[in-house]
């Protein structure tokens, strides 16, 4: 019992001392508010820019990732993010960490910790088993098998370019039939369906005209705000939309 305590107020307080210090990041930059603006799930871990995103399951209490350029001696705390359909209610959650990267860093190795318990990364494939410990830890190779910063930039966000079209983007599961409505339609969904460019992205550009338009994206029957865009708005039945104003 003795021993449980004590590794209850160890691990309690590193994961105190890591929020502490990873919630400054939260508040540092643009760039990362809008990548925190583009996750909508849980997946493998991913290269942004100068930055790794890791993600986790929500069926946990807690989640924490431990690197070994720090020598595993800190324990990074996850946060959880909640998906919101056009009706305000949650949808999904999932718990994320973003890592800027070390300039030195080529590969990473790594542990995470799930309600106290130390693991491998369910959500990446690739281990490396170390005989001295005898522990198994996650690794990431940056110049492989990650989505370039390029792509990212493309890719992730919705936005309007001078000439008034606008790319429309959502990122979700790859084989997906994603609709947009708004208010340059009616809100019928049904008029325009945007096209997957890469395994779980998809798009569509579409010309407007100078104005401001409520709009959201369409799974099925189910309705969903754009995540990689921060501007939000009520229609006139009080339901939550995205909004963005083509100039």
């Amino acid at each position: 019992m003795l021993n449980r305590l004590l590794f209850l107020v160890i691990f309690l307080s590193c994961a105190s001392l890591s929020f502490a210090k990873d919630k400054t990041v939260a508040e540092d930059t643009y760039e990362y508010d809008l990548l925190v603006a583009t996750l909508d799930n849980y997946k493998a871990p991913f290269l942004s820019g100068n930055s790794v995103v890791f993600t986790a399951k929500p069926d946990a209490r807690f989640v924490g990732i431990a690197f070994d350029f720090e020598n595993f001696r800190e324990i990074h705390s996850f946060q959880l993010k909640k998906i919101y359909d056009i009706e305000g209610e949650v949808t999904h959650s999932f718990f994320f960490y973003i890592l800027d990267l070390p300039r030195d860093i080529s590969d990473i190795e790594y542990r995470l910790v799930i309600d106290g318990l130390w693991t491998t990364d369910p959500l990446n494939p690739r281990t490396v088993y170390k005989p001295a410990s005898g522990v198994t830890l996650s690794r990431l190779q940056l110049n492989r098998n990650l989505l370039p910063e390029t792509e990212i930039k493309k890719n992730t966000a919705t936005s309007a370019n001078e000439s008034g079209t606008v790319r429309f983007v959502y990122r979700g599961q790859p084989g997906q039939h994603i609709r947009l409505g708004g208010t340059f339609t009616n809100w019928d969904s049904w008029i325009y369906e945007l096209t997957e460019t890469m395994p779980g992205i998809y798009q569509l550009d579409l010309p407007l005209p100078p104005g401001t338009y409520y709009y959201a994206f369409y799974n099925g029957s189910a309705s969903m705000v754009d995540v990689s865009n921060p501007e939000r708005g009520y229609t006139a039945d009080g339901k939550v939309a995205s909004v963005i104003t083509v100039k």
